[in-house]
């Protein structure tokens, strides 16, 4: 239940939080958008599209751009002899040409006083503007212009183009989120005037750079206007009207017997040409030249642009950084003739919110208590059928719902998921482990008490012989030698291993371990056999629960406690570094709590006394860096066994032949 609850509030948090950052959600969802768009097949292009591109050659030819408006005049009228179903120009010509002669006498006169005579230019040629507008005239030229909509003014030019009507099943009111233009920027009087249509050239980037989308239709004063593609395409069909209309989830267009699905913005999503596609280029010098055949394009919807270096417009698309401006245009036409488009629903952010709450609510509350099968299948199912749902949708009906933020909201809670239950399998295991070890401790304890009551003359024997391996253990922790085995985990359970030493002894004989003087080489040899008494109880315990380092170092230390540096100890007689380290150190630790105390064979030895005969044993009896160690640690073991007194006497006797 905690789960759920749980799930159901990040899962809220989540939708909030995708509520409050629309920005970055688009930017998600565009990027999974242009990779499944890159996934589909390759259609191909349109052939109507055709650009003639101002381009070096042009250039090296025909002088800097731009040029005068006499040889842009010649550029369109070669163009039309080719009879093209329409030609965009993708240009501006906000100011006169100054290249004119008449404006040429005019500067003159005003800054000069220099009165310039053009009697021997042709009248006609006068002003190049007028060349321009009259070959404007003569084709199915579409002129270009640039809306603003920031402050609006009481600017005369009104473009030609189709015009549109808007329409609704209710009151047909204007649409609300359709751009609304303020104010124009329209062409020089003798340009504008002369054009037979028009078209905007307005277009902006998404958040991230990257163009989309374009408008095809903008609101001005009242009237609707289409872009430079949507008009170039209108005149190539013969379309003197387009019909914009509402629908459930943005505007439709209809241009003829076609519809076109727009955003509620009026903005059309573009399906823009993949690696390696592109649309026919010519040449504006070989058009002028006529290089190009009469019919290259005869038919065609042409679009007049820069390309040279430089001078060209740049408009990223996600798949081709460097795509220009005037191919912009013949994407929209190409996007309209195939009558392929791409249309993403102004309610699809709403749906996809919907589908991520409930996926996420889903999750959580029919995996709350599922297996690890189930935790992971579940998930890796749904993801890839939001995948291949969406891609397939995409490929079949142009509908664009990116699966971003469905697949992150069951991406979120299957870790979310995996880590409650990573939590709740940690704090039941740490329980567990607590349990087990609480178990271990009663076991040794058990056996500690039972070591005891057979032996009961060593008293606190077994907590201070603890203490001592740890100390001794801390302090060679980090030398060359021990660096490597001597972890704090290692130390630890040397510490919880230790009290298991002696538990050969409850297989030794009462009259034996208690007898009250000196054993005879008999009973000795038979007291000589409690560490492997005590090993083979380690040993059947570690066959039916496992071996681990515990077990192991316990076995060790029960084995090996009594054998001697240089060999004469028992029972395996080992020498030097064969012993065992954890044996090692048991053994000086219990050789010093054996001298301190009483025993019904020896009387108690002062601390003094006790590290001297350790001193000693030193290359004999005990490993010498283990020796050197105590030297620097003794003190440590006189405060432990101070701590830990069998009788107030022993205090007496530890503390004797010191000032």
């Amino acid at each position: 239940m905690q789960t759920i609850i749980a799930g159901t509030a990040l899962t809220l948090f989540l939708l909030l939080g995708a509520i409050n950052s629309p920005a970055i959600i688009e930017r998600l969802n565009n990027a999974v958008t242009d990779a499944q768009i890159g996934l589909l097949p390759k259609a191909e292009l349109s052939s109507l599209p055709v650009i003639v591109e101002v381009d070096e050659r042009s250039l090296a030819a025909y002088g800097q751009w731009p040029w005068p408006r006499y040889q842009v005049a010649r550029l369109l009228a070669a163009i039309r002899q080719s009879e093209p179903a329409a030609v965009g120009i993708d240009a501006l010509f906000f100011e006169r040409d100054r290249t004119s002669p008449i404006e040429i006498q005019r500067v003159m006169e005003k800054d000069l006083q220099q009165k310039l005579p053009l009697t021997t230019v042709e009248e006609s040629l006068w002003d190049y503007d007028a060349v321009l507008g009259q070959t404007l005239k003569t084709g199915p030229f579409v002129l270009s212009y640039f809306f603003t909509f920031d402050k609006s003014s009481d600017n005369p030019c009104r473009p030609k183009s189709a015009s549109g009507a808007w329409f609704s099943a209710g009151d047909g009111a204007s649409p609300q989120h359709l751009q609304h233009a303020a104010n124009i920027a329209c062409n020089v009087p003798p340009i504008q005037e002369g054009s037979n249509a028009s078209g905007f050239i307005n277009s902006a980037a998404d958040g991230d750079g990257i163009y989309r989308k374009t408008p095809l239709v903008i609101e001005y004063k009242g009237r609707y206007y289409p872009s430079l593609a949507l008009q170039a395409f209108l005149t190539a069909n013969a379309i003197d009207h387009f019909l914009l209309s509402g629908a459930e989830s943005g505007l439709v267009l209809r241009l003829g017997k076609s519809d076109v699905p727009l955003d509620s913005g009026g903005n059309l999503r573009i399906k823009f040409p993949v690696y390696g596609q592109g649309f026919k280029k010519i040449s504006a010098y070989d058009v002028l030249t006529g290089v190009v055949g009469t019919n290259a394009l005869q038919g065609k919807t042409v679009f007049v642009g820069v390309s040279a270096a430089g001078l060209h417009e740049v408009r990223p698309t996600p798949y081709n950084p460097q795509f220009l401006g005037v191919e912009f245009h013949a994407a929209i036409v190409d996007n309209l003739s195939r009558q392929d488009f791409l249309y993403r629903p102004d309610n699809a952010r709403t749906f996809e919110l919907a589908i991520s709450t409930a996926l996420g609510l889903m999750l959580f509350v029919g995996l709350a208590d599922a297996g690890l099968i189930a935790s992971v299948l579940v998930p890796c199912l749904l993801v890839m059928g939001l995948l291949v749902f969406s891609q397939l949708l995409l490929a079949n009906t142009g509908i664009v719902i990116s699966p971003a933020l469905p697949v992150m909201m069951a991406l979120i809670a299957f870790l979310v998921l995996a880590l409650i239950k990573y939590a709740r399998e940690f704090l039941h295991a740490k329980q567990m482990g607590l349990l087990v070890a609480r178990t271990q401790e009663g076991i040794i304890g058990s056996f500690c008490s039972m070591s005891e009551y057979r032996d009961p003359e060593t008293g606190a024997h077994i907590k201070r012989t603890q203490e001592y391996i740890r100390v001794l253990a801390r302090h060679l922790q980090h030398h060359p030698k021990f660096k490597d085995v001597l972890t704090d985990v290692t130390i630890e359970l040397l510490y919880k291993a230790a009290p298991l030493h002696d538990i050969g002894k409850i297989g030794i004989r009462d009259h034996i371990l208690l007898k009250n003087g000196q054993l005879t080489d008999i009973e000795f040899g038979i007291m000589q056999s409690h560490p492997q008494i005590g090993a083979d109880i380690i040993q059947s315990v570690a066959t039916q629960i496992g071996w681990n380092p515990f077990m192991q170092i316990s076995h060790q230390i029960c084995l090996s406690h009594q054998e001697k540096w240089d060999g004469s100890g028992y029972p395996q007689g080992l020498t030097g570094e064969a012993i065992p380290f954890p044996a090692r150190f048991m053994a000086l630790a219990d050789v010093y709590d054996a001298l301190i105390s009483k025993r019904v064979y020896k009387p108690a030895f002062s601390h003094n006394k006790a590290v001297s005969l350790i001193r000693e044993g030193k290359n004999k009896h005990f490993d010498p860096l283990i020796v050197e160690a105590f030297e620097a640690v003794n003190e440590q073991f006189r405060d432990i066994a101070l701590r830990f007194l069998d009788s107030e006497d022993q205090r007496e006797t530890l503390l004797a032949d010191e000032g």
